[in-house]
């Protein structure tokens, strides 16, 4: 679908990523997560730069990493400088729905989620809680408190505001996890039974509870010294399975109708079918390889949303592209 802007002479838009412009208050991003954060940023302002009628603002990251609150200004400016925002940072301590409240109370268009989704979205027990409620399949999410199912098996622990398989561990059986889970002092955990499958994550395209699906796509995982490690994801590379995926993504959706422009959702494809883990309101590293598997352009295609009837971008084909991390790099 061909981008079409809005009744501007020049749409400006802010992109950038939080963590990687060494914010105020952000967490010290590892190797790994710095590739991340820039691989998505440098695809995101390719295809902003592609588009016409679009003027690209992004921060300068050696003016923000001093101490001082200079993101925090620079931030602003920025964003009084921009029609719209598309903020890349962690749903973790709230960071993407801070921002998120910022680009809206500074009345500029938000390209993304509204707060309360990113909020709800942003904690695997509240989500499991909504999509359950919806009566979508998703994998059992428990707190440290709760009495869990007496089943063997092994069970994973990660943080309840986590992105991705980040301090996400893995455990032989359920008093393991729980001790694990007791002795960790801070940050909000929760447990899961580890559910054997392939892993795999939807690329939407959201607006008013409804969806598109542009990706559907696998991801490579490796456990290492108990702790998941993300190698990659291949973008369509479970593109067969593109009907049954369709309907889950638009379960969400409904279920989540504040999910707006760009979300992913991970699942694992059980015997039983595919249970959804976790949902993303922002960009995923499945973005990175969206343009060259769909021939759409993933930033159009969320521009578009902005204009009234426009209908969601369906992707004319789906060859699968490999994006690899690296996933073991040193901190």
């Amino acid at each position: 679908m061909p981008w079409r802007r809005p009744q501007v002479a020049t749409l400006k838009v802010f992109a950038f990523d939080h963590a990687c412009a060494g914010a105020a208050g952000a967490t010290r991003p590892s190797a790994a997560q710095r590739f991340d954060g820039e691989l998505m940023l440098r695809a995101l302002c390719a295809d902003l730069r592609r588009l016409p009628g679009v003027e690209l603002v992004t921060l300068d990251a050696a003016a923000t990493r001093p101490a001082g609150g200079a993101f925090d200004r620079v931030f602003t400016d920025c964003v009084l400088a921009a029609d719209a925002v598309w903020p890349l940072a962690s749903v973790s301590s709230g960071v993407l729905e801070r921002l998120s409240r910022d680009v809206l109370q500074h009345g500029r268009i938000l390209l993304g989620s509204t707060p309360a989704a990113v909020r709800l979205a942003g904690s695997k027990r509240a989500a499991c809680q909504a999509l359950l409620g919806a009566g979508i399949p998703t994998v059992a999410t428990f707190g440290p408190g709760d009495t869990l199912p007496a089943a063997p098996g092994a069970w994973v622990v990660k943080p309840d505001d986590g992105a991705g398989c980040i301090d996400t561990r893995l455990f032989h059986d359920r008093s393991a996890a729980q001790l694990a889970a007791a002795a960790h002092v801070g940050r909000e955990l929760v447990l899961q039974p580890f559910v054997a499958g392939r892993v795999g994550s939807l690329s939407l395209l959201c607006r008013d509870g409804m969806a598109s699906v542009l990706g559907c796509n696998e991801q490579r995982m490796a456990v290492h010294d108990n702790h998941f490690r993300f190698l990659g994801v291949t973008v369509n590379g479970l593109a067969s399975m593109a009907p049954q995926l369709e309907a889950l993504g638009m379960a969400v959706a409904a279920a989540l109708p504040g999910l707006w422009g760009y979300a992913g959702v991970d699942f694992i494809l059980a015997d039983s079918g595919p249970l959804v883990l976790d949902v993303n309101p922002r960009l995923t590293i499945s973005y990175a390889g969206l343009h060259a598997s769909t021939g759409i352009n993933p930033a159009g295609a969320v521009l578009a949303l902005l204009q009234p009837g426009m209908p969601l971008a369906l992707p004319g084909r789906m060859p699968a592209c490999i994006v690899d991390v690296p996933a073991f790099a040193p901190g």
